[in-house]
């Protein structure tokens, strides 16, 4: 039995489900402040209405226990302080729960860059084949890009190095080889996709591979030099390549690298003093 040809929004919902990375929404950041601004001022305003309720209410002595009895209030002939107490907490409940998910809609990030690029892509091609808008259009333009979060980003939490990988090599890899194989395509979608988890992992690999051969190069190279000169250079060579794969590498703060290029540059020193001290 085949599988039915999606189109329009069943089509993207597929996407989005089958790629996490493309789930990108609007925020609607002036929409929702202009909704808690509102609500803030409807709810000053029963503010102020319930406390000249309260002073007018304080002057009755059959209200006199008002401020003592909240079942007096409720069963009173003329309820009105109470029935005011219920239209705040009606209004501070939805402020209250809007005011908390503006929190975390702020706290969503920007897509990447390059996923916003190749979502934008996707969404012009699916218009182009059906001939049809997603309506209402631009939801996902350049003029909304500042109000759009991604719920996920297979970026986050990785090296530069990886993200490069991410988003130059693989994009020329599947356009030398892997548009070829139909394997990797998702019929309901029409995208080809690439397991997150290889990636990350080839990376790791090139990256222990790196760390591995640069000291050990380093020593090789700088046992073979006699002239001071030529050891100087060396060494200044090394320690830059060694901070730009630290950099590029790894995901470390600057403190943190600009120690290990000391340790590094320290080592190769004693390495050579050692090696002059035998000679």
């Amino acid at each position: 039995m085949s599988t039915p040809t999606s189109k329009g929004y069943d089509k993207l919902a597929a996407l989005m489900a089958r790629d996490p990375g493309s789930s990108i929404y609007r925020r609607f950041a002036k929409l929702n402040a202009k909704n808690l601004l509102y609500l803030q001022a409807e709810i000053a305003f029963v503010e102020n209405e319930l406390q000249h309720i309260i002073r007018v209410d304080g002057q009755p002595e059959e209200k006199a226990s008002f401020p003592f009895s909240v079942w007096d209030m409720k069963t009173s002939e003329d309820p009105i302080q109470w029935e005011k107490v219920l239209e705040a907490r009606k209004l501070l409940k939805e402020y209250n729960a809007a005011l908390l998910q503006q929190t975390q809609l702020l706290r969503l990030n920007e897509p990447e860059k390059h996923d916003l690029e190749v979502f934008q892509a996707w969404l012009k091609e699916e218009e182009s084949q059906n001939k049809l808008s997603f309506a209402p259009p631009d939801q996902w333009s350049r003029k909304n890009e500042s109000d759009l979060v991604a719920l996920y980003s297979r970026h986050e939490e990785t090296d530069r190095f990886t993200r490069f990988v991410y988003t130059r090599v693989v994009a020329w890899f599947h356009r030398m080889v892997g548009a070829k194989d139909t394997k990797r395509k998702d019929v309901e979608s029409g995208v080809w996709y690439y397991n997150d988890r290889s990636i990350r992992s080839s990376t790791y690999v090139f990256s222990l591979i790196v760390s591995g051969l640069l000291p050990a190069t380093s020593m090789i190279v700088l046992y073979f030099l006699k002239d001071p000169t030529a050891i100087l250079i060396t060494i200044f060579v090394y320690d830059m390549v060694f901070v730009l794969v630290m950099g590029l590498m790894v995901k470390a703060r600057r403190v943190e690298i600009f120690a290990a290029a000391t340790a590094f540059a320290a080592v190769q020193v004693t390495m050579i003093t050692a090696g002059k001290s035998n000679s």
